[in-house]
């Protein structure tokens, strides 16, 4: 064998070694760390409802009188990471409920592990229902776009206007859905497996500031102190095995929610409210224009100079702008 040929099999052994100490380390840190309940990590403010099949952790805020708004966070987030927005939302005329989705934050786990689309619907319409409160005002960022239009949709009864920021509704053809998830199930189908990824990648708190930058355009918004709030839930029993479980959920979606298909979004007759950030490369402008040409009753809100996660990374405008359109909505109800 050639002598570069060997350097090249010593450099290739030494980087999987290193590779294998990391995934190693990573496996110990989340069995070291990830030792406590829900009950013990949440913040002593909150309080959970049961909802369909879980403990939904809510944190309220505002007139308990005022007409019920309530939030849905995006992939990575909970209902802390509204800490800067939930006060000028009150503000605005309304009683705040920030909820925590499952796998996210500090609301228990469903045991059969549905964490599909319509099923996260299913938890939103039961908060609803144990609140004994409706027609709500529904707001979805992110991720939580999607179970929050998919809600509006099964139960359009509860919800009085939708409200949508960034959403990540992913519209598709239901024969692609189906091949891709056929692929995502194959690649990280093995439990373990996927858990030890996410174990490196994903709750490592080392990479935490990594995935948070990229996500939104005003990149000096990504703080250690910011981080830190998103890195919180990270203490619970299971909880890397719980994002590894719902990853393969959320990439293997199948079209079999309303929410997936065009003709969903024709049929709401709620208002709906489209509140985008002009940078946003995640989740481009371009799809909330589509959506604005399906829905009945659009209003397009563009917030300049922000990408995917406006409410962090210009707090002053995103909640002057929500308190126009909670505002706005208020009067439109009366």
């Amino acid at each position: 064998m050639r002598p570069w040929s060997i350097v090249a099999l010593r450099i290739l052994g030494i980087t999987l070694l290193g590779v294998l100490l990391v995934v190693m380390l990573s496996w110990v840190r989340m069995l070291w760390v990830e030792d406590r309940s829900p009950s013990q990590a949440a913040p002593t403010q909150g309080r959970w409802v049961r909802a369909h099949d879980v403990d939904l952790y809510v944190q309220e805020f505002g007139d308990p009188a005022a007409p019920l708004l309530i939030l849905t966070h995006g992939t990575g987030a909970w209902s802390g990471t509204w800490d800067q927005n939930v006060q000028a939302m009150a503000k605005a005329g309304y009683r705040v409920i920030a909820v925590d989705l499952p796998p996210f934050g500090f609301s228990t786990r469903p045991a059969m592990r549905d964490y599909s689309r319509s099923g996260q619907a299913r938890r939103i319409i039961g908060l609803i229902e144990a609140l004994k409160r409706g027609p709500v005002t529904l707001l979805g960022h992110s991720y939580g776009g999607g179970p929050a239009a998919e809600a509006a949709m099964m139960r359009p009864d509860l919800v009085g206007h939708l409200i949508l920021v960034d959403a990540a509704i992913g519209l598709r053809e239901s024969t692609e859905a189906m091949e891709r998830g056929g692929a995502v199930a194959g690649l990280i189908g093995i439990r373990p497996l996927r858990t030890a990824l996410i174990a490196t990648v994903g709750t490592q708190p080392l990479f935490s500031e990594f995935w948070l930058r990229k996500f939104v355009a005003r990149k000096e918004v990504v703080t250690s102190s910011r981080t830190a709030i998103y890195r919180k839930p990270f203490v619970l029993d299971g909880f890397t095995a719980g994002l590894g479980d719902w990853a393969v959920e959320f990439a293997g979606e199948s079209g079999a929610s309303l929410s997936e298909h065009p003709e969903g979004f024709r049929k709401l007759g709620m208002p709906v409210t489209l509140l985008w950030g002009a940078e946003d490369t995640i989740t481009p402008l371009s799809q909330a224009q589509m959506l604005g040409h399906l829905l009945q009753h659009p209003k397009l809100v563009i917030l300049p100079g922000v990408g995917h996660i406006p409410q962090i990374e210009d707090v002053t405008l995103f909640n002057e702008r929500i308190a126009e359109v909670l505002k706005h909505g208020q009067s439109a109800r009366r």
